[in-house]
């Protein structure tokens, strides 16, 4: 069915793609830094344990806060010597799954979407289309309504779509975004990992850790400003879009109607709320992540639109600067019709000749 958004979903394909290749890369990082990762770690331990015992010698520390590292180093070597090869993808994987979980269950309270047919992040993307898709389908009501004399309802019907178009992009952009941090943190993991049963690496660990949980803090506020957009769609468009015909489109697709209004803004409210989602997490979680990948994938997007629309359009202009003309002409000639009729005899008779 056109509605299945399950077949549907523009944004799944692309995302589970990128999210398989991401999985490819992990796993064969995981396998490429297994020895070297083992061969570093015995050397910073070995450096360590010279250290700690010019240290003692010196009495510059005691067997106390040795004892202390000396717990710090056993467990990350355990951990190394057992889990080394897949230490990178459990950290991987793990993310993705508490970042997908929680915020699907934030994404739950909005709506009650059907099964997309996708799991993970990609089910994320995949909601939020099916989320808007209600607005998709007024728009198509509303210009489906749209003739010659009624043209306002183009431009509203546009007014209803750019902004959800965007907030689809924009949302699709995050969890791309979010995918990519959390391979840099497991591409990281095992350094960083590492690091933390040494004293001079430990506020690095912490770093990262604080990273990670600001990618998913990102994630779940661009969530939840979705799921707010979404919630307040549904209140708004209480009727079912495939029947928006006679009064209650008219009632509907005008500026003096407040629930339009409240969509409308909605639309723009949540693609600016998700810009805001990354602050909430650097307050939080004290880091300095940024929009700046996902504002690039949300402006490659919005112009590759921008330039179709400009291809798009002269044409679309001829065609009814065109049907304008024909239809003046016919007014002309129902004013006139003994007029209209001379004309057209005089323009077959001049026809052969030059400059006609």
């Amino acid at each position: 069915m056109a509605d299945d958004l399950a077949t549907t979903c523009w944004t799944c394909e692309p995302l589970q793609a990128y999210v398989d290749l991401s999985q490819e890369f992990v796993d064969r990082l995981s396998d490429a830094l297994q020895t070297p990762m083992l061969i570093m770690f015995a050397s910073f331990a070995g450096l360590w344990i010279v250290v700690s015992g010019v240290k003692l010698a010196l009495r510059m520390t005691d067997l106390n806060k040795i004892a202390e590292e000396f717990i710090y180093v056993s467990i990350t070597g355990v951990l190394l010597g057992s889990l080394g090869v897949s230490l990178i993808a459990w950290n991987y994987s793990t993310s993705l799954d508490i970042m997908g979980g929680a915020s699907s269950s934030v994404f739950s309270l909005a709506t009650t979407s059907k099964s997309t047919g996708y799991t993970g992040l990609v089910a994320l993307a995949a909601n939020g289309e099916q989320a808007v898709y209600k607005v998709f389908q007024a728009a198509g009501a509303i210009v489906s309504a749209g003739s010659l004399y009624r043209f306002v309802l183009y431009v509203y019907a546009v007014l209803l779509v750019v902004p959800y178009f965007l907030l689809v992009v924009v949302y699709s952009s995050q969890v791309v975004v979010a995918i990519f941090r959390v391979t840099m943190v497991g591409v990281f993991g095992p350094f960083l990992f590492m690091a933390f049963a040494f004293g001079w690496g430990r506020d690095m660990a912490k770093s990262g850790a604080k990273t990670l949980l600001a990618a998913v803090v990102v994630l779940f506020a661009s969530t939840a400003a979705l799921s707010i957009t979404i919630f307040g769609v549904s209140k708004g468009i209480t009727f079912d879009p495939k029947d928006m015909t006679g009064d209650t489109l008219n009632q509907f697709a005008s500026v003096s109607n407040p629930k339009f209004l409240v969509i409308l803004f909605l639309g723009w409210m949540g693609t600016a709320l998700m810009t805001e989602g990354t602050a909430i997490a650097n307050s939080i979680a004290q880091t300095a992540l940024t929009n700046t990948a996902a504002g690039i994938l949300s402006a490659g997007v919005a112009g590759s639109a921008m330039a179709g629309a400009k291809h798009g359009l002269p044409m679309a202009g001829n065609a009814l600067a065109g049907i304008s003309r024909g239809f003046f002409a016919g007014q002309k000639a129902m004013a006139d019709p003994a007029g209209a009729v001379q004309n057209l005899v005089n323009k077959f008779q001049n026809i052969n000749k030059p400059g006609s």
